[in-house]
């Protein structure tokens, strides 16, 4: 897959280098971009920083480049996102929406521990029962599967909670926030949220 990071949150790093170890192309967005952009077609976006951080990077893209993409949702809050949250109403995948022309988002690693991720790095499990599971929420089917095959390829088993509406379980304050998990905690954790949406 040729696939872009947006963001420089903590997750974007170890989701690139497992992802670079699986065998795909992974481009990092720098600040200034290498013409030409709308040459290249990517298969998926990652999204793996703050709003603020992302935005600054999408400034300098070709809207042409990012049509009908296939995004993932691995947007982090910063601490101030969180302390204001009782007065942001707009979600993240509205505000991606607003970003991109026509995304189809499943949201994913948001929620899981960067150091979890970055230990898989350094330790690749093959054990699928102790393998970490990577809980996913969206409404397009194409987009999930294609975005469960990306997981499943850099050494990491999805978890399908179902529809988006299914996603504030990845979120600050939801049960999955903040936890490394094998698929069989997450079905303890939060197993009457699981489904194929």
């Amino acid at each position: 897959m040729r696939i872009e990071i947006f963001g420089s949150g903590p997750l974007a790093e170890p989701i690139a280098r497992l992802a670079e170890r699986a065998g795909h192309t992974v481009r990092r967005h720098e600040e200034t971009p290498v013409p030409p952009y709308t040459d290249e077609l990517l298969d998926l976006v990652i999204l793996a920083g703050s709003r603020r951080g992302i935005a600054a990077d999408l400034a300098n893209v070709s809207s042409e480049t990012l049509q009908d993409l296939i995004v993932v949702d691995a947007i982090t809050p910063t601490e101030n996102d969180v302390a204001g949250s009782a007065g942001t109403t707009q979600s993240d995948a509205a505000w991606i929406a607003e970003m991109l022309p026509n995304p189809r988002i499943v949201r994913a690693f948001a929620s899981v521990p960067a150091q979890a991720l970055a230990d898989l790095v350094e330790h690749p499990s093959s054990d699928s029962e102790t393998k970490l599971a990577v809980p996913l929420a969206g409404d397009d089917r194409e987009a999930k599967a294609l975005v469960e095959s990306f997981i499943r390829d850099i050494g990491v088993e999805p978890f399908d909670l179902g529809a988006s509406s299914t996603a504030q379980a990845l979120d600050p304050g939801g049960a999955l926030w903040g936890k490394a998990l094998t698929q069989v905690e997450m079905v303890e954790a939060v197993g009457w949220l699981s489904g194929d949406g």
